[in-house]
């Protein structure tokens, strides 16, 4: 999938954001302004907001706009998935467990599912590959449906079991230190009011979070998947195609990407380098592992931005490390983790 356009904001929205952001620019210091520009990438990055942080250190490499509130449309959907991997390891129910999708599913999904429909049985897992791999939000939907009701039956409560479900998303986020983020739904689609939003260093904290479960890769690192759906007792394989063509590209085996109108072409991206050994005085070794996370909101082409930003988020760790790992005045001054 390519994004050649991105939707433009309306009017207003556009002139808000000016002066908010004019506004806040005037309470910073020179210096504080002086450096955060300083660490902007070699691009011009006006229209974006892009975070690259290494998941080893959380040392942020490059930033840009990071703090700026923003649609994120189908990024959403990592959280999505975090919760479903986390109340599975909770609960112990088993990812082969099936789930019906519920008959108001495809009313409030926003983008009709091409392929999965009211009625039918797939199990939590191959939920998982659809809404991960090509963001279905009926899949999206349908996981916050069934892993809401088993919440709310485990509390003893009555209630919406979507609710439910979003109430563990956002306490996800602020457990991982999201202070700019308000998820409303399960797949991002900004059809509900109030309206949810993220920011690129939010969205950088969830997808090291997500990067650390050995189980998230799965569902993020496949080109293509089947699946099996069950509809009217008969069994339907359905292949799945991933949305992210940056995939086996430098190294990349993940994560995520989206495209609605109000957040613009979205990606998320994960890659890793081969391991560094160095060898201590005493004989012993020490390895340091290396992965990179990049994060681009908003952009009219973002898998061309994800994949330079790739680079040079490589290119300015491998000069940190070279230095010795400094921490440095800007460190001090911003920080984002």
């Amino acid at each position: 999938m390519q994004w050649k356009t991105r939707v433009a904001r309306p009017p207003l929205t556009t002139i808000l954001r000016a002066l908010m952001i004019a506004s806040k620019l005037r309470t910073l210091s020179s210096l504080t302004l002086l450096l955060m520009v300083a660490a902007l990438p070699v691009k011009a990055l006006a229209q974006s907001a892009v975070m690259v942080v290494d998941q080893s250190n959380r040392k942020v490499h490059i930033a840009a706009n990071a703090n700026d509130k923003r649609a994120v449309g189908g990024l959403t959907k990592i959280a999505t998935a975090m919760v479903v991997l986390d109340w599975a390891d909770a609960s112990k129910v088993s990812l082969n467990v099936l789930a019906t999708v519920p008959e108001y599913a495809e009313r409030i999904a926003g983008v009709a599912s091409p392929d999965i429909r009211t009625g039918d049985s797939l199990t939590l897992r191959d939920l998982l590959y659809a809404t991960m791999m090509s963001s279905d939000n009926v899949a999206a939907i349908t996981l916050g449906h069934f892993v809401g009701n088993d919440i709310l039956m485990r509390q003893g409560k009555a209630g919406d079991p979507l609710e439910a479900f979003v109430k563990q998303m956002n306490a996800l986020a602020g457990r991982e230190g999201c202070k700019n983020t308000r998820f409303m739904n399960p797949h991002g689609f900004e059809n509900t009011r109030p309206q949810p939003y993220s920011t690129a260093a939010d969205m950088g904290r969830i997808a090291l979070y997500a990067s650390s479960r050995a189980p998230f890769h799965f569902y993020a690192n496949q080109r293509s998947r089947q699946i099996t759906i069950f509809r009217g007792g008969a069994r339907m394989p359905l292949t799945l195609r991933n949305t992210n063509v940056l995939l086996g590209e430098s190294r990349i085996d993940g994560m995520k990407t989206a495209n609605t109108p109000y957040s613009g072409g979205c990606v998320a991206i994960t890659a890793d380098k081969n391991a560094t050994v160095i060898k201590q005085a005493d004989g012993s070794s020490v390895i340091y592992r290396h992965r990179m996370i990049v994060i681009v909101l908003g952009s009219a082409d973002p898998f061309s931005e994800a994949r330079g930003l790739l680079q040079q988020g490589w290119n300015v760790y491998d000069g940190w490390l070279n230095a010795g790992r400094p921490i440095t005045q800007r460190e001090q001054l911003i920080q984002y983790f």
